[in-house]
């Protein structure tokens, strides 16, 4: 039985980037899946009973903006862990009831049990990509052993999105004031703009919620996308001058429409 791969996206929400691992390398029909868009993580992880039995699904999310660290390698299931020493103890307990008239019944349950303890133990080291919040929560999609290429590129795709607002930017001296000395404006005078990259989206010119150091790779970077960014109510007023001097008509239109 497959898990249900497709992830419900709310209204107005872009998929950026999706994946999906398979985290045990046995029962493959078991995957994990990680979506990341404009807005946030999610985190789609198959629920198994004894690790074997499918019984759906949890699914975590995470607001973009909150994660404060990404990750890629491997971890430890203490779940696991417990659930299959557990199972060894009950197997070894089973098999010492050998000599009662149910003896080879509970002999066998003993060693059935045994081995779906060994196999969560097994199971209990975890490779994968994981996510840290700021208030300490972790989202982790798990992968098996075999895909550990498949999470280093995930990782790498992952960090190209989440955060791109470290990402340097070369300019000029900035044009005006700008109150967050984090924050570099470009200068007003580059003829030239630099080649757009594609991690900027018209979602994240126009979110109110997108950082202003982002803003500023935006309306250099991207200048199609220049008009939301001088629509956007987090534009400071550095940047608008900026952009009030490019004498692009459309910019010249949003900003009056602020006003």
């Amino acid at each position: 039985m497959s898990q249900d791969s497709a992830i419900t996206l709310a209204p107005g929400e872009r998929q950026l980037f999706s994946e999906q691992f398979s985290p045990n390398m046995f029962l493959t029909q078991f995957k994990t899946t990680m979506v990341i868009t404009d807005r946030r993580v999610i985190v789609r992880r198959p629920n198994a009973l004894f690790g074997v039995i499918p019984m759906g699904y949890n699914e975590e999310t995470s607001p973009l903006r909150h994660i404060s660290q990404v990750n890629a390698g491997e971890s430890f299931s203490t779940r696991h862990m417990l659930y299959g020493g557990l199972a060894i103890v009950l197997g070894l307990i089973n098999l010492g009831g050998g000599g009662s008239m149910f003896g080879g019944g509970l002999a066998v349950v003993g060693l059935v049990l045994i081995g779906v303890g060994a196999f969560l133990i097994y199971a209990a080291h975890e490779l994968g990509v994981g996510f840290r919040n700021h208030g300490g929560g972790v989202l982790f999609a798990a992968a098996s052993k075999s895909e550990r290429g498949k999470v280093e590129a995930a990782k790498r795709a992952v960090n190209d999105i989440v955060f791109a607002r470290e990402q340097p930017v070369e300019s000029e001296v900035p044009a005006a004031p700008v109150t967050d000395p984090t924050i570099v404006i470009p200068s007003p005078t580059s003829a030239v703009p630099s080649p757009a990259p594609s991690r900027f989206t018209a979602a994240q010119a126009s979110d109110p919620t997108t950082p202003q150091a982002v803003l500023s790779q935006i309306a250099e970077h991207e200048p199609s996308l220049r008009s939301a960014v001088a629509a956007n109510p987090n534009c400071y007023s550095g940047l608008l001058d900026w952009l009030r001097g490019l004498g692009d008509p459309e910019v010249e239109r949003a900003l009056a429409a602020r006003v």
